[in-house]
């Protein structure tokens, strides 16, 4: 009785660490059983029985644990998500959008397409949404929303705002 409290708090202990270097991420895992259970039946009323069955099987509840604990962490600290390949929406310091001109953000968001571009997303205060394509070039980035230039910009003034 003794070891399995010891175990206990090891496997305890183990959770908490990873479920605190974890990130909100994309939940690759839980977005691909749900999209299989959109697709895997045409009716309705059948996809709807596969849905209950999938929740009586706790299919829902270990994919969202392994997502949290396991694939939402790897996402976190390499930077893609290893079930479904995307990257996590990363906060902006609002330091950033503000140099790049914008006033008013609540919160500024950027997604990592691959090694060079990234999609910016800026919410502003009065509930408006804008997403604008950045691109790298060695050590600039350009800025551009519905494929006209924006804004241009070093990576090492980004850097030096985080």
């Amino acid at each position: 009785m003794k070891h399995f409290s010891k175990l206990k708090k090891v496997i305890l202990s183990g959770m908490m660490v990873t479920m605190l270097c974890g990130c909100l991420g994309t939940s690759g895992l839980g977005s691909k059983v749900k999209k299989w259970n959109l697709e895997v039946v045409e009716h309705r009323w059948a996809r709807e029985g596969v849905f209950l069955g999938l929740h009586i099987l706790w299919v829902y509840r270990i994919t969202g644990l392994l997502d949290l604990l396991v694939f939402n962490s790897i996402e976190f600290w390499s930077g893609e998500n290893p079930i479904n390949g995307k990257s996590p929406l990363s906060e902006i310091p609002l330091e950033i959008a503000e140099k790049i001109g914008f006033q008013n953000v609540e919160k500024a968001l950027i997604e990592r397409m691959d090694a060079n571009n990234a999609k910016m997303q800026i919410n502003f205060e009065n509930g408006d949404l804008m997403t604008f394509d950045v691109v790298r070039t060695d050590g600039n980035y350009t800025v551009s929303y519905l494929g006209k230039e924006f804004f241009q910009g070093t990576i090492q003034d980004f850097s030096a705002a985080n």
